[in-house]
């Protein structure tokens, strides 16, 4: 390719698949492995000129991976995206994802559940032409029983990353 694709000129995308690198050890002793490589695909709907705004865009998404647990995950998604140039363009995403997260009764696991979690995270994308690696940062969530007190722990961040083709 001698030149890049002006960023308007597509508005669909493909994911493919995703990799991750969770910034925290399993939370204990007994916890099960991370699974670092996502294998799935994902559709994007790009809507230029997002809200009235000639510089942002935004996309709507679906996507099927597997999870950290390497169970299945669905996910819908809304992302606000501002273009630096035609190669960089940095934002948030906002959804749900369907998936599974680890259940620890007094930090001894105990299995994992599937839940409707919310997903918001900054992202960053890199393109040429109409190949992109995208970045986001995720939180880790896990699912404690303490002392009969039950609730949500947001662990250390999660680095996911994916690869795209726009048409």
């Amino acid at each position: 390719m001698s030149a890049p694709v002006h960023a308007e000129q597509w508005r669909h995308q493909i994911r493919l698949g995703g990799w991750s690198y969770h910034l925290e050890d399993e939370p204990f002793e007994d916890s099960p492995a991370y699974n670092e490589n996502h294998k799935g695909i994902g559709y994007y709907y790009r809507i230029n000129q997002c809200h009235g705004s000639a510089s942002w865009y935004c996309q709507v998404g679906v996507s099927y991976l597997r999870d950290s647990f390497d169970n299945d995950m669905g996910t819908l998604t809304w992302s606000w995206n501002y273009p630096f140039n035609d190669y960089i363009a940095g934002g948030i995403v906002l959804g749900v994802a369907n998936r599974t997260v680890a259940e620890y009764q007094d930090e001894v696991f105990q299995g994992t559940d599937r839940k409707w979690l919310p997903v918001v995270a900054p992202k960053l994308e890199f393109s040429y032409g109409r190949f992109s690696v995208g970045f986001a940062i995720f939180p880790q969530v896990d699912y404690l029983e303490e002392n009969g007190s039950r609730e949500y722990k947001i662990g250390k961040p999660t680095l996911f990353w994916d690869i795209a083709i726009a048409f």
